[in-house]
């Protein structure tokens, strides 16, 4: 017995996809052909989402790579956040299978999601109004004005010119 299990356990290993673990998305991306069809497990900040029926596309975002996940709506359904200038994004964990270059989804760079969790909840971002940029602006307003009225004067006295040569 013991001799037809190691053999059978082996050919299931070998047909069986390892978990590849990216250490970041710029890892994801540029070694992008290591990873093609294997597991890999990624996650980062959600900066989009858009549910498409029962499957929803999420934008992960980690250190300026984004990778896009095809996963459940339900799960989609969960984020809290979605990352923009104004809030911080969920943080999520995703592991799945990775394609370089999707058939089913027009050749995109994605992860089907097989496992998708929601690791920290994301927030509102409290931004305080900067005094020198407001300052700033109300001065370049009155900048804009009057060179605006400017230009008017100087099309008029043109004009007169222009009338005065004429007659």
């Amino acid at each position: 017995m013991k001799k037809t299990v190691l053999p059978l356990f082996l050919i299931v290993l070998l047909f069986t996809p390892g978990l590849a673990v990216a250490e970041s998305g710029k890892e994801l991306i540029e070694n992008s052909e290591i990873f093609d069809g294997n597991l890999v497990s990624f996650q980062g900040e959600v900066i989009g989402v858009m549910i498409r029926g029962d499957h929803a596309w999420v934008n992960v975002l980690d250190n300026g790579y984004a990778v896009g996940i095809w996963c459940r709506a339900e799960d989609a359904r969960m984020i809290s956040f979605i990352g923009d200038y104004g809030h911080v994004g969920d943080i999520v964990s995703v592991s799945g299978v990775f394609h370089k270059d999707c058939l089913e989804h027009g050749g995109d760079l994605d992860i089907h999601a097989e496992n998708f969790t929601i690791l920290v909840s994301g927030r509102v971002v409290e931004r305080s109004p900067n005094a020198l940029l407001f300052a700033l602006s109300i001065v370049l307003i009155f900048a804009a004005i009057f060179f605006n009225a400017w230009l008017i004067h100087i099309r008029k006295e043109k004009e007169k010119l222009h009338y005065l040569m004429e007659s």
